[in-house]
């Protein structure tokens, strides 16, 4: 009887928990996306849909090189820091060596890149090569895992919040200055090394656990998370190779078009991104703690939370897109309606992704993540080949939202060992909470 209750008080001191953790991250996005639409008005009407497109997809390159400084060890790290607390201290320490030195190196590969696909534009290089200085900071994200494995995202959010007026600020100057569109790639350096600076004095401030580096440690952290690596990168490219295709195979326009309606689809986002956060270490730690059946129920709660949002999100933006592209990016951009339509039911599937990566985490199978987003990196770039040159910016969506569907709601159902999963994914459509065998 006293343990029942003691089991019924930690359930519930673990739920008030989440749901604070929650709130700190939903309030951090809500204030990011506040101040990023009145700043994003601005700053799209001043650039207009060309500059604005150059400077995304520098953008663009900066997000494929962020997932290869991370080495796909986001995705294990707040498994092994709730498992192994005696070592947190040697993990963050391995980590953020690990990611300092593959910063550095992507710096030169960034270069690389740009200068051998555009080798005649010179605005392009430097506005990509001042973004990619922001990667450097990408080393002091280990801080945030550690806050989520422990519930306490507060402090990230408070980072975030403290950043991000200051940045908004800098771009209202550059506004204001009439000041050419590479000012406005500082922003992105900016930005990022005031979020490291908060969080490093959140850390020395608290007495977090000391920083150790282990050879052994790093090894074993590479060992553990080389399947996210190509997993994640793969990710990246099929959701930010659109705007390298259709810079490619199109123009500037077609790219700040394409970029314009997947800001406003992401928008809402920071909702079941949330959700997501907060839900993974305590999904994990049921599955650690072999409470199997508070395992799935977690895991079966959080995928209709997710799934449902999603869809009342794409009715939103389905019926009033055409009126928020207009508040936010001007008439200029109406042009983008179309993209929007399409691009805001892929975030749907794209988000059962996510959830998907966690369950197959805690069942040991994250191996077989890398072929599911293999198979949807095939499928967008043979799409977008396709469709973009007949249709720019529409035909990268169509192509974004048929990967979408296939490598994170199709496939999952088509193989056994994930068969599983595409149940509770369609219990999550279907609004049913239980079953008896999953």
């Amino acid at each position: 009887m006293i343990q029942k209750l003691l089991d019924k008080v930690k359930i519930e001191k673990s739920a008030t928990k989440f749901f604070v953790n929650t709130g700190w991250l939903v309030f951090d996005k809500i204030f990011h996306m506040g101040l990023s639409l009145v700043i994003t008005a601005m700053l799209s009407r001043y650039l207009g849909v060309e500059r604005y497109g150059l400077l995304s997809y520098g953008l663009a390159f900066i997000e494929i090189f962020t997932i290869i400084c991370k080495l796909g060890i986001d995705g294990i790290i707040v498994n092994e820091l709730i498992q192994n607390r005696e070592k947190n201290g040697e993990i963050l320490g391995s980590t953020t060596l690990l990611r300092l030195v593959s910063s550095l190196l992507s710096l030169a590969m960034t270069y690389f890149f740009v200068k051998l696909l555009n080798p005649n534009e010179t605005i392009i290089l430097a506005i990509t090569m001042i973004q990619s200085i922001s990667l450097v900071f990408v080393s002091l994200d280990t801080l945030d895992y550690y806050w989520q494995s422990k519930l306490e995202s507060k402090y990230t959010a408070i980072a975030r919040s403290t950043s991000y007026p200051i940045v908004c600020l800098l771009r209202v100057l550059l506004v204001y200055m009439k000041k050419d569109v590479t000012w406005f790639a500082w922003a992105t350096v900016l930005d990022a090394g005031l979020i490291a600076m908060v969080m490093f004095y959140f850390y020395k401030k608290d007495h977090l656990p000391q920083f150790k580096v282990s050879i052994s440690m790093m090894k074993y952290l590479l060992r553990h998370s080389y399947h996210f690596i190509p997993v994640n990168l793969l990710v990246t490219i099929y959701t930010q190779m659109d705007k390298l295709m259709v810079k490619g195979m199109s123009d500037s326009i077609q790219v700040g078009l394409y970029s314009a309606a997947m800001l406003i689809a992401n928008l809402w986002i920071f909702i079941p991104n949330a959700l997501i956060d907060s839900g993974r270490p305590v999904v994990m730690t049921m599955k650690a703690e072999e409470k199997e059946e508070q395992y799935v129920q977690r895991l079966r709660q959080l995928s209709i939370g997710v799934i449902w949002i999603s869809i009342l999100a794409g009715i939103f933006f389905t019926i009033f897109g055409r009126f928020i592209i207009y508040i936010i990016n001007g008439k200029e951009f109406l042009a983008a309606l179309p993209v929007l339509l399409i691009l805001i039911w892929s975030r749907l599937f794209s988000l059962i992704g996510a959830i998907r990566s966690i369950w197959m985490l805690c069942e040991g199978l994250e191996k077989y993540i890398k072929y599911f987003i293999a198979l949807g990196a095939v499928i967008n770039v043979v799409l977008n080949t396709l469709l973009i040159p007949q249709w720019g910016a529409v035909g990268a969506a169509v192509a974004t939202l048929v990967t979408e569907v296939i490598s994170s709601f199709i496939v999952t159902g088509i193989f056994s060992n994930t068969r599983p999963y595409f149940k509770i994914i369609v219990d999550g459509f279907l609004f049913r909470k239980n079953r008896k065998q999953v």
